[in-house]
């Protein structure tokens, strides 16, 4: 499996075989639901391509900076960090062959690796459901904070979300 991280370069033709972990991402240096969605995916015997939105060692707010504050971004009112990750992000999903989005939407203390709101997840998803929802896997724990609305476009795309990590990696992988 050869798993890709923002320390990479960015994504510029489509990848064969290969998932792009999408979801929220916690305050800490990795995100736990993404380590276990790797270890999953190595138990599986999964040979391709993984794309996974952090890095591989070291915290976000440290790293985001170096590694994304150039070039400056060309919108108006947005940070050359934030335009570059979403670049970043966005030629991801659009050049792999399933993007999976699993989303345990909960809010915690700030700071707290627990506290995973999904803000920019919420709007993947709105996106790829209306741009081409035939190549996403979804996956939401039944009570998601939040997620009524993901829920009811997914229902009227006929995209199936699935209740745990291990379901939604083996739908996945069966469309992969």
């Amino acid at each position: 499996m050869r798993a890709l991280y923002y320390d990479d370069p960015i994504v510029t033709a489509p990848l064969a075989r290969s998932l792009f972990l999408a979801g929220p991402t916690s305050a800490g240096s990795r995100t736990a639901w993404r380590i276990e969605a790797l270890a999953i995916l190595e138990q599986r015997g999964f040979d391709g391509s993984v794309i996974i939105p952090e890095f591989r060692e070291g915290s976000f707010a440290a790293l985001a900076p170096v590694r994304f504050g150039a070039p400056v971004s060309s919108i108006a009112s947005m940070r050359s960090t934030s335009f570059n990750i979403l670049q970043w992000e966005t030629a991801g999903i659009e050049h792999v062959s399933v993007a999976l989005f699993w989303m345990p939407f909960a809010l915690a203390a700030e700071g707290d690796p627990a506290s995973l709101p999904g803000f920019t997840t919420r709007a993947e998803v709105s996106r790829e459901l209306a741009r081409d929802a035939s190549r996403i896997v979804l996956g939401m724990p039944e009570r998601a904070l939040s997620a009524s609305h993901i829920r009811y476009h997914a229902h009227l795309a006929n995209v199936r979300v699935w209740a745990t990590l291990g379901e939604t990696i083996d739908a996945a992988l069966a469309k992969v």
